[in-house]
């Protein structure tokens, strides 16, 4: 496949913005059945809608959260085996999975540009907003909402980026994660020289996420936007600061966002676990934060093909994750054993009157705000509340055990390490056992050292090329 240049890529995206008009009525529901020409004529709260349905799109391409990177990370941790050789495609998943990144693998740099380019709509967005570029009658109305949501996605796409391509957050030193990390965007790129960004730290991207997100929760609060079913809002938003905290090591910040999330009356645990993942289209699942919305003309889910049994998928998985279920956990379900070999579940298709259903993918859902708050109270200590870890705890038994559930006699002193391997069962195959690896600094997949060189993402070429200011991986 031909890798466009990222630079120029960014400058067209920044002067022509042809939006789908399949993905905006997806993504917003709406029927915006205009053009914008270029980020000149923003004359309208609609134009600014479009863009943003463009930013949305991005972020719901496969390359970004359609569930490619929860794939590298599965090839890079060690809850997966491979299945099918023939899926480790050569300059891609094979230079991933064996840990010889290369500035010329396609994967990794449509990842780069995909994420960059809707950092760049969202920009446009904000920009507009901020300068008032627009004064319409439906601006004063919207604008929070608008910019609460482009502050959104440039948040969570510079988070998926820094997880990859820079060394992880040690969160052993708060505060001095000087390592180097990745370019935070907050600026349309209009011009050649605006395309010239240095590499902030670690510490600086994480900070600036966070500042991000905190701008994007107190704007959609502000605009009534506690909940969505297929764009960002302002709880979405706050599990997203938990998660961000948590793996940043603010275990005090990470316990607030995740109780305020689970305090918050809008979210449930589902029932049937697996019903969580067979979502499709305006489908809706009490469990689900956020997701990315798929319907049969615009599905850009690529975990089925990756883990799906109908699929020859790329994955598997073996034993001793099997065994690491009790035989009345209803979570053992989502694994198939088919004499010596395990097929994952979770992500199967769904066959409705003989055709499959694209599959939503669920971003973030409230089990993963129980195991933050767990956690994260009974590592801060005298800060934490023990009350909150054992309840988030036994919610999640309780869910996992259903009619065999009876409550156990953990001890306090225990409950960290069954919390955490709690986290493993729960998320298993959701992409985080990698980062938490890194986060807990234990080994990866084959005894790799959490923070190794090997596993980080090299830049792509095209940006190395375009980008004077760029420094490339070790």
């Amino acid at each position: 496949m031909k890798i466009i240049n990222i630079k120029i890529l960014q400058i067209i995206l920044a002067s022509i913005l042809l939006i789908s008009i399949s993905s905006c009525e997806k993504l917003l529901e709406t029927e915006l059945n205009d053009r914008i020409p270029n980020d000149m004529a923003i004359n309208s709260t609609r134009d600014l809608q479009l863009i943003l349905n463009g930013a949305y799109d991005g972020l719901q391409s496969s390359s970004v959260l359609g569930g490619n990177p929860l794939i590298y990370a599965d090839l890079l941790s060690d809850d997966t085996k491979i299945g099918n050789e023939q899926k480790l495609n050569r300059f891609g998943k094979y230079e991933i999975y064996t840990m010889i990144s290369s500035p010329q693998i396609g994967e990794i740099a449509s990842f780069w540009s995909t994420a960059y380019s809707a950092i760049n709509r969202a920009n446009n967005v904000i920009y507009a907003i901020d300068n008032k570029l627009v004064s319409d009658a439906d601006f004063d109305v919207l604008k929070n909402h608008l910019k609460g949501e482009a502050l959104f996605i440039r948040a969570v796409c510079h988070f998926e980026l820094v997880r990859f391509f820079a060394k992880p957050y040690n969160v052993n030193q708060i505060g001095a994660n000087n390592q180097m990390g990745i370019p935070y965007k907050i600026t349309p790129s209009t011009n050649p020289d605006s395309l010239n960004i240095k590499r902030a730290s670690v510490e600086t991207i994480y900070n600036n996420i966070i500042a991000d997100l905190q701008e994007s929760k107190t704007l959609l609060e502000n605009a009534g936007a506690m909940t969505s079913t297929s764009h960002a809002s302002a709880m979405s938003a706050t599990a997203m600061l938990a998660r961000v905290c948590f793996f940043k090591g603010n275990y005090i910040l990470a316990s607030d966002y995740s109780n305020q999330v689970i305090l918050s009356s809008y979210f449930e645990l589902a029932d049937d676990i697996s019903e969580v993942f067979k979502l499709s289209g305006s489908e809706y699942n009490p469990e689900v934060i956020f997701q990315i919305v798929n319907i049969r003309t615009d599905n850009s889910n690529s975990l089925i093909d990756a883990y799906s049994r109908a699929k020859n998928p790329l994955f598997q998985t073996d034993a001793d994750i099997y065994n690491m279920y009790d035989e009345n956990d209803t979570r053992r379900n989502l694994i198939t054993k088919y004499f010596v070999l395990y097929y994952i579940k979770k992500y199967d298709e769904s066959i409705v009157e003989g055709m499959s259903q694209p599959l939503n993918r669920v971003y973030i859902r409230l089990a993963e705000m129980h195991l933050i708050r767990a956690e994260s109270n009974l590592i801060a200590g005298g800060a934490g509340n023990s009350t909150y870890a054992f309840d988030s705890y036994n919610a999640l038994r309780e869910r996992a055990f259903a009619d065999n559930y009876s409550p156990e006699s953990v001890t306090l002193g225990n409950l960290l390490d069954s919390v955490q391997m709690e986290r493993r069962r729960e998320l298993c195959f959701e992409g985080d056992r990698y980062h938490n690896l890194k986060r807990l600094q234990k080994p990866l997949r084959n005894g790799v050292d959490w923070n190794a060189d090997a596993p980080i993402f090299k830049i792509p070429a095209d940006e190395m090329s375009g980008n004077n200011l760029m420094e490339q991986n070790p």
